[in-house]
């Protein structure tokens, strides 16, 4: 149980650390310099070396000249913080792309704790797709029933009654593969560890 609380505080401060926008870098972070700091918060976040070219092209743009090698220096103490099994896991969990940042030791025991986090991931959206697919075949089975209802020939009755057996079918089929996960409206995480 430890663990998972573990996993969650990192989770939230992942989205924290994630939530402070898309953008390389603004003007006003490139004034203030702070290269070492920008570093750190880069290498936490898993951002790889490359990055660095890009700030130091957009400050340029600014007129700032950026301290790589502080950038570098804060770069490696922040992929330490990022570079833990339990990163590993909340990263591939929530979907994130690994951009090969881990060396050393701790990196083969983060990317197997990332490609856990990620097939969680992977099967909880393949399950959501299942869902949604059930959803809207049980959707058009309830609008098939109703028409059926109101035929005016037999025809008509007779090729709305195959529709609805299929679709029919079709929601059968959709519940045994959610199955897999842990059964209809109930994704298990715990069946992909």
């Amino acid at each position: 149980m430890k663990f998972w609380k573990f996993v969650g505080a990192a989770a939230l401060l992942a989205g924290i650390g994630l939530g402070s926008g898309c953008a390389v870098i603004s003007e006003e972070q490139c004034q203030a310099g702070l290269w070492y700091e920008r570093g750190i918060e880069d290498g936490a976040r898993g951002r790889s070396q490359a990055t660095v070219y890009k700030i130091a092209q957009k400050c340029h743009e600014y007129g700032v000249r950026t301290d790589t090698e502080a950038w570098m220096r804060g770069h490696e103490e922040g992929v330490e913080q990022y570079c833990t099994p339990e990163n590993g896991f909340v990263q591939g969990r929530n979907g994130h792309n690994y951009e090969g940042v881990c060396t050393g030791p701790t990196a083969d025991l983060f990317l197997a704790n990332y490609e856990q986090g990620l097939a969680v991931y992977q099967a909880e959206q393949q399950y959501a797709a299942l869902e949604r697919r059930y959803y809207e075949v049980e959707r058009e089975y309830h609008r098939v029933t109703a028409e059926l209802e109101e035929a005016e020939s037999k025809d008509a009755a007779r090729a709305l009654r195959i529709q609805r057996r299929s679709l029919r079918r079709e929601m059968r089929q959709l519940e045994g593969e959610m199955m897999r996960f842990g059964g209809f409206g109930a994704f298990n995480p715990g069946l992909f560890y």
